[in-house]
């Protein structure tokens, strides 16, 4: 059985009076993008990317392709979690890949990614950076339906994240989870934990001490997250948690650190229709 091939295009150029505007944008469903709106006093446009079909299906192959333009600023997320369904036979694609020109900036932050019993997904995020653009990067998922009962009933569930800076790899980061092959109480796994996350970080300079302030937040008992720094200018932070909306909380306290230590704003409350 076929699925679905969506594609979305998106080039954010930075105008004479310093906001962001989309310059070029193509989408076919079952991918779709809203004009975007603007909650920051810098000129960064915010975009949400949707996809009305409700959900990705066994089959289905999604690309996203997001170029910011030098000194250009973008902020792109998701209206609701992505859900992934039982696939029969084969399996979904998602491939987001987002290049940033120099001195460009970038929020990816979609919502959490909700693989059903059954669903077997693979996801890609490729960033190809310049040395002195900023890139911050949210993925995140769930053990499933857990409100029903519906936990690591998933056949596969794998994302993958390689971040490029001036054309060289700095990092490859790929989980792949199979429940019926793996014990995911184990340390280094979920450990009984039922939701996970990671926040991917890049800036021209870190600043001294960020990732001790970063490690010293306070937070619920309910979440475990701790932040390192790769290769001088990456820093990636881990999350485990069980509901949702508590990590979630957790993640956007980081995001909030993160903001304004990187690009000297708070964080804002996004909104979602």
């Amino acid at each position: 059985m076929s699925g679905a091939t969506g594609k979305l295009s998106l080039v954010f150029r930075k105008r004479d009076d310093g906001v962001t505007y989309m310059a070029k944008q193509y989408y076919k469903l079952p991918l779709q993008v809203l004009r975007p709106h603007y909650q920051d006093d810098d000129g960064t446009a915010f975009v949400y990317m949707l996809n009305p079909s409700g959900g990705v299906l066994q089959n289905d192959k999604l690309y996203t392709d997001i170029v910011v333009e030098p000194n250009a600023r973008a902020l792109v997320t998701t209206p609701s979690s992505t859900k992934f369904y039982k696939s029969d036979e084969g399996h979904s694609e998602i491939s987001n890949r987002a290049e940033l020109h120099s001195g460009s900036v970038l929020e990816y932050i979609p919502e959490h990614n909700v693989p059903y019993g059954g669903s077997r997904t693979y996801q890609e995020n490729e960033f190809h950076l310049c040395k002195d653009s900023t890139l911050i990067a949210f993925d995140m998922s769930t053990a499933g339906r857990v409100s029903m009962g519906e936990v690591f009933r998933y056949d596969i569930y794998s994302s993958l994240t390689k971040i490029y800076v001036d054309g060289k790899l700095k990092l490859y980061d790929r989980a792949c989870i199979e429940p019926h092959k793996l014990d995911l109480s184990k340390p280094g796994l979920m450990e009984g934990f039922l939701s996970n996350g990671t926040i991917y970080a890049h800036a021209p300079s870190i600043p001294d001490g960020l990732i001790d302030d970063l490690n010293s937040m306070g937070h619920s008992g309910e979440i475990n997250f701790a932040a390192g720094i790769m290769d001088d200018n990456i820093i990636v932070t881990r999350f485990l948690g069980s509901d949702i909306i508590v990590l979630k909380d957790t993640v956007n306290a980081v995001w909030d650190r993160l903001r304004r230590a990187l690009l000297d704003k708070p964080a804002v409350k996004i909104r979602k229709f």
